[in-house]
């Protein structure tokens, strides 16, 4: 575009802005005088509660004369910023009174109803959009000015959406071509040649009929200017705005249809005409998500129209805002059935409302499923932000009827994505205390539930998972006697800050006992603790009652009393005991150092296992092996072999009898349990090389040493040995021996 320069063109232009808004200046024109500032502040005083409607529109109107003047005059920056300010206050105000308009008819729907059809509506609504267009021509003006520079980005931002929203005006002709002039000037401003052409040749198009109009003349001329040469570009444009910009028609099109809805909403006259329009539009395949999120604003009204193949996006979107879940998920489902393909169109949001709809359908399973399908095809940044929140609490909602694996794991996976991409979320701590409730790592867990910013949330739901956690923890040490005192010491911690319902569960207080008996310094007390409380709980489940005893056996320990176990055994009587019982005693005798102990508690608990034989027959190994260690060997040879005749098939079994046989110098039999076992087993386990090596030992100590020559050569076979100390001792072996091992061994 060819100009003396950019300030000429302005002031041409702006001597036809007041005729262009409606000839927007009072009857005798109201000058901006000397001061146009304390002009347009003191038309903002003017804007009160209580004046009528028409003194806004009136404002308005002199509003735009002092603008019009202040741009002739090519005022300085800090005027027409001021007024720029003083713009948005006085469209603040409108917005205020038509506010209270509104609240003196709330109780009345008819009343509410004929404000939208009366002379306050059309006042308001004309200031309302007047105000902002001419903010939008203040930013324009400035973004041309040089000193302006560093915001000219952020104002020719404001001054679009002033002239956009002025060109959407349905009852103020003049505004909707005075704001698509301004987006023609913009758009040329910006070096969008081609999208400034469309516009004016559009705007030529709908003026058609009235040649004389002066936005006709402006376009006109400015097209004129623009074949005539080209206009300095001040920012390069963007190919691809270019070539996804609708064409001229579209954008006529666009604007009646959007025209003709607002003229629907107020007077319930338009929406058919308007829907003609829109499906020109799609027609011709120049859908746009900005046409489309335009028509959804007025979803409403529109929504008993036809609109071709996005009638069951509006129907979605319709229901959807109305709450009728289950009828905006049939909805969407059908548009994407036959989702169109119109390049440039993006329909991840509203797949993201279909997954919100489906949610507050209870359908939580397709929920997440939607949730977790946007995430897998790479959504825009807040979209995909969304989408991780739905789908971690859709499934949420859906483990809570379900404990299947499967879905405690698709929970853990939606609550870590949730957690990493929005860890300050309000949710984020309920994500926090599942990823607490599911990890089989206590300090994981632990840490997950330190982390957790508000636990009041929850009512006690934090406080009760760091307990079971502890607990869970500290059944695992009481196992290997790894940092129990410590788990016990912060279990204890979490006991006290346990609500005070589940401190009266029966199972809970039991392992407080467990706590009690590990650190407590009167162990004493802690049994006659447990005493009583098997006495007021004798029904108590299997449960409970193996806490009291694993407690009991605790303090015998602590105090050295380990054969306070033995009375115990011996007080029950004839009483049958239970395998629970029998496999806390195991253990426990086990780490006994006192063999006689040991052997004694065997024979007592001896006649009461016929009920459960692989206790009885771990029992018996236990006591076998202990008079074996005492150097016993005949008690041990004669109960090895009432343990084979009962037990034939235990291997096991053979290992007793064949060391108690050796000890008691029965060496041929000895040479055949051993034989039994390593015929049994395979070469790569240690009972093998041990029977192997025993039955060495017994030949070569025999009166045919050489009978040993024939296992040292199968057991060469197997080198290398699985540990040192059979390889020393095999070595040994050979050496006195002296056998000869045969190629290949």
């Amino acid at each position: 575009m060819m100009r003396g320069s950019i300030g000429c063109h302005c002031r041409a232009l702006s001597r036809i802005l007041v005729v262009v808004t409606l000839a927007m200046s009072a009857p005798g024109g109201a000058s901006a005088g000397n001061d146009p500032v304390g002009l347009a502040e003191s038309q903002l005083v003017r804007l009160t509660s209580a004046a009528p409607t028409e003194d806004y529109a009136l404002i308005a109107r002199e509003f735009g004369a002092t603008i019009d003047t202040v741009r002739q005059a090519g005022a300085p920056d800090a005027t027409l910023t001021r007024l720029r300010q003083l713009s948005t206050q006085m469209r603040d105000r409108t917005h205020e009174r038509l506010r209270a308009a509104e609240a003196e008819a709330c109780d009345s729907e008819g009343a509410l109803e004929q404000i939208y059809k009366s002379r306050t509506w059309d006042d308001l609504s004309f200031a309302l959009a007047a105000f902002p267009y001419w903010s939008a021509w203040l930013d324009f003006t400035l973004a041309e000015r040089p000193s302006q520079a560093a915001h000219r980005a952020q104002l020719l931002y404001h001054a679009k959406r002033g002239f956009r929203g002025a060109s959407m005006q349905i009852f103020q002709p003049n505004l909707v071509y005075g704001g698509w002039l301004g987006l023609g000037y913009l758009a040329n401003l910006e070096g969008q040649t081609a999208r400034a052409t469309q516009i004016f040749e559009a705007l030529k198009k709908a003026l058609a009929a009235d040649t004389n109009h002066p936005v006709y003349k402006m376009a006109e001329a400015e097209l004129a200017v623009m074949r005539g040469g080209a206009r300095p570009v001040m920012a390069a444009a963007s190919p691809s705005a270019n070539a996804s910009a609708a064409n001229g028609e579209t954008e006529i099109l666009h604007a009646e249809a959007m025209r003709l809805l607002q003229q629907h909403r107020v007077k319930e006259v338009g929406a058919r005409e308007a829907a003609e329009r829109i499906r020109k539009i799609i027609a011709s395949n120049q859908m746009t998500m900005t046409i489309l999120n335009d028509v959804l604003e007025f979803q409403k009204e529109i929504a008993r129209e036809d609109l071709g193949e996005y009638t069951d996006l509006v129907l979605a979107e319709y229901n959807f805002n109305n709450q009728q879940w289950f009828t905006a998920v049939g909805k969407y489902k059908a548009f994407f059935q036959h989702e169109p393909r119109t390049p440039g169109l993006n329909f991840d949001r509203f797949k993201y409302r279909l997954a919100v709809a489906y949610l507050k359908s209870n359908l939580n399973d397709e929920a997440a499923r939607e949730a977790e399908k946007l995430l897998r095809s790479g959504v825009e940044p807040d979209v995909q932000k969304a989408a991780t929140k739905l789908a971690y609490i859709a499934r949420a909602q859906l483990a809570e009827n379900h404990t299947l694996s499967t879905q405690q794991t698709a929970l853990a996976t939606a609550a870590k994505r949730f957690l990493a991409a929005s860890p300050t979320d309000g949710d984020a701590d309920g994500a926090r205390l599942i990823l607490a409730q599911q990890s089989g790592d206590p300090g994981a867990a632990l840490r997950y539930l330190n982390s957790v910013k508000a636990t009041g949330r929850f009512a006690g739901g934090v406080e009760r998972t760091r307990f079971y956690v502890l607990a869970k923890d500290f059944a695992h040490a009481a196992q290997t006697g790894n940092g129990l005192e410590q788990i016990a010491k912060d279990a204890m911690s979490a006991w006290q800050e346990l609500p005070a319902d589940e401190k009266k569960s029966l199972q809970n207080q039991a392992f407080f006992m467990q706590l009690q008996a590990v650190i407590d310094p009167d162990p004493n007390r802690i049994l006659k603790a447990i005493e009583l409380a098997e006495q007021k709980n004798p029904a108590a489940g299997s449960t409970v009652l193996r806490a009291y005893l694993w407690s009991r056996l605790k303090l015998y320990e602590r105090l050295g009393q380990p054969e306070r176990l033995l009375a115990d055994i011996e007080a029950r009587g004839d009483l049958p005991i239970e395998a629970w019982r029998l496999e806390q005693y195991f253990p426990f005798v086990r780490k006994l150092k006192d063999m006689s102990l040991r052997v004694n508690i065997a024979s007592a608990l001896a006649p009461r296992l016929k009920a459960q034989p692989e206790m009885e027959r771990r029992f018996r190994l236990l006591q076998i092996e202990d008079w074996l260690s005492m150097n016993d060997g005949e008690k041990a040879y004669d109960a090895a072999k009432r343990l084979i005749k009962d037990y034939p098939r235990a291997g096991d079994g053979y290992r007793v009898l064949a060391k108690a046989a050796q000890q008691t110098k029965r060496f041929v039999e000895a040479d055949n349990a051993w034989r039994i076992i390593t015929e049994k087993v395979p070469p790569k386990q240690d009972i093998w090389w041990e029977g192997m090596l025993s039955r060495i030992e017994i030949r070569a100590d025999s009166t045919r040493p050489e009978a040993a020559c024939e296992l040292v050569t199968a057991v060469a076979r197997r080198l290398p040995a699985p540990n040192d100390h059979y390889k020393s001792r095999f070595n040994a072996l050979r050496q006195r021996t002296d056998c000869r091992v045969s190629a290949g061994a």
